[in-house]
């Protein structure tokens, strides 16, 4: 049996006295994936990263959970490819087109007709 984390997630607005708090369950270390990514210099500002990390495990959740259902079905794909990137770190950026990495570049040319 994989071992499973407990964590709570706790949100106060800074000026009022709003609060949600929720319990979840993840297969995975969350802290240890912040520290990971942190150590990345390839992602988003370092402040950003635990948003990231928590944001992503929890729309993952939902989105594995209801990946049949009409609203998720279109955005699992793509939530998976995000997952993998992640995972594997961001591809080199093409010099010649600002804002598309590499890979994209060369596959963009492979399915070029003509070619």
């Amino acid at each position: 049996m994989k071992k499973s984390y407990r964590y709570r997630v706790t949100l106060e607005e800074l000026d009022t006295p709003r609060r949600l708090q929720f319990d979840f369950d993840n297969h995975d270390d969350v802290f240890a994936i912040v520290e990971r990514l942190n150590a990345r210099d390839d992602l988003v500002d370092a402040g950003e990263i635990p948003q990231l990390v928590v944001g992503t495990k929890l729309l993952g959740k939902v989105v594995m959970e209801n990946r049949k259902h009409p609203l998720f079905s279109a955005f699992y794909l793509h939530f998976v490819e995000l997952i993998k990137a992640l995972k594997k770190g961001t591809p080199p950026l093409d010099e010649e087109h600002p804002g598309r990495c590499a890979v994209q570049a060369r596959d963009q040319a492979e399915i070029q007709p003509g070619s």
